[in-house]
């Protein structure tokens, strides 16, 4: 046979993603502040469509109770919203609005390196630097960094860790000499905390070190990181599981689940219109996409619904003893739990979070991945944190626990886990290495 061109009919069955279909997933995948847009978006490209409740609000929808659970009427989050709308740089130029006899350019020289700061106060550039882009003298950028040195918070304008606590030392009332000493020359000593070694090098007694330690523990490394930086956001849970006795019910805040209707108005212009003119085409079609667009909302709310109702009954157990009893998770768990496509799965839970009795989760919290253990069953690393955290609230602070010791410690509990993967948890969990544990 010789190749050649040719025309053949053939049937064959292809997957197509239409308009419609394109517009359901990205709805399912979107997390409840980008769904808000989008329905604000539809909303204004959209004259048929409107809230059903005229007074609906994605802020005033929602409530909760001062502990993050159930519903309260008369709480409002924003009230008690952790915010500070004076940033670091207009504390400082508020203060230095304060200091009348300085001259021009020392005062232009503050507010250069006001505006040079980063979020925690440091300077990050030279003196040198500074007195060359401003065509000043090296004198008067040292008078004008020892002015901003001398504004609060007490640490601002320090180039380095070490200055920043050598500044607030030098704001107490009251130190020993010791503590400048201990920052100045013993920074790293005081970090791993060498008592002993500290006492023999310095010929001062452990209680006076202890004692000098403590205070500097007590400074704040990062004077700038108080002050309001750009803006704040908040997380609306997209689903809310309570337990009610051995149940789960699983339910959509008002916030997140805003309820559109159609304009009467406008349909009754369709229906009431014969003949087929301009405007009445224009109508039917705005009506036809706003109850699709309705539509793929109220499917968006039902599979979230269904998915997280099946991660609930799946982690019963997180949700009667608390995070560390969750257990390890795959998506095609839950998908073949619902008979659904793992990708269906994973775009209902990304980005989307749940108000559960122990507080805000993300939905992917609940897909950990597990470690195998002689039981043949798998441990979540919520499980593992918390038995390391358990250990080293209870160790001898004398001998405290290796990240070895503790990996043979979980060996023992059945839980296969090295050496690596144990510091990785300590580490996240805020705890130090044994040598900065110990106590002599």
């Amino acid at each position: 046979m010789r190749p050649g061109y040719g025309l053949f009919q053939q049937q064959a069955a292809k997957l197509r993603l239409t308009p419609q279909l394109r517009q359901a997933i990205k709805l399912l995948q979107l997390s409840t502040p980008k769904l808000l847009e989008v329905v604000r978006q539809e909303l204004e490209a959209n004259p048929v469509l409107e809230y059903a409740d005229n007074e609906w609000d994605a802020y005033s929808a929602y409530r909760i109770s001062d502990r993050g659970m159930g519903r309260n009427q008369d709480y409002d989050p924003l009230h008690r919203a952790a915010w500070n709308d004076i940033s670091l740089e207009m504390h400082l130029k508020e203060q230095l609005g304060y200091i009348r006899e300085i001259s021009p350019t020392i005062r232009r020289m503050v507010v250069f390196m006001i505006g040079c700061l980063d979020d925690n106060g440091y300077l990050g550039l030279s003196l040198n630097d500074i007195a060359e882009a401003l065509q000043a003298e090296p004198d008067e950028a040292e008078l004008a960094l020892s002015i901003l040195q001398s504004f609060e918070p007490a640490g601002v304008g320090a180039r380095n860790l070490r200055e920043c606590l050598l500044l607030q030392v030098k704001s107490l009332s009251e130190c020993f000499p010791l503590v400048s000493l201990l920052i100045r020359n013993h920074l790293q000593e005081v970090a791993d905390y060498r008592v002993h070694a500290l006492s023999v090098s310095l010929k001062a007694s452990t209680q006076e070190i202890r004692a000098a330690i403590e205070l500097i523990k007590g400074l704040n490394p990062r004077p700038g990181a108080a002050f309001h930086k750009g803006e704040v956001r908040y997380i609306i849970p997209d689903v809310r599981i309570e337990r009610t006795g051995e149940r789960f019910s699983v339910s959509i805040p008002g916030a997140a689940s805003p309820r559109l209707s159609v304009n009467a108005r406008y349909e009754r212009m369709v229906k009431e219109s014969r003949e087929p003119d301009e405007a009445r085409t224009f109508l039917y079609d705005k009506l036809k996409s706003a109850r699709f667009f309705m539509k793929c909302l109220e499917q968006r709310r039902w599979t979230i619904i269904r998915v997280v109702q099946a991660i609930a009954e799946e982690q019963s157990e997180f949700f009667a003893k608390g995070p560390s009893c969750l257990k390890p998770m795959t998506l095609k768990r839950i998908a073949d739990r619902l008979n659904v496509h793992e990708s269906t799965v994973s775009r209902a839970t990304s980005g989307k979070y749940a108000e559960t009795p122990w507080g805000i989760f993300e939905l992917k919290a609940f897909f950990p991945i597990g470690l195998q253990t002689d039981l043949g069953d798998q441990a979540s690393p919520e499980r593992v944190k918390a038995k390391i955290k358990e250990w080293v609230l209870g160790e001898n602070r004398e001998k405290p626990y290796s990240d070895h010791k503790l990996a043979e410690l979980m060996r023992r509990e059945g839980i296969h886990i090295s050496r690596r993967t144990v510091t990785k948890y300590r580490e996240e969990l805020g705890i130090a290495s044994s040598v900065r544990r110990k106590r002599i």
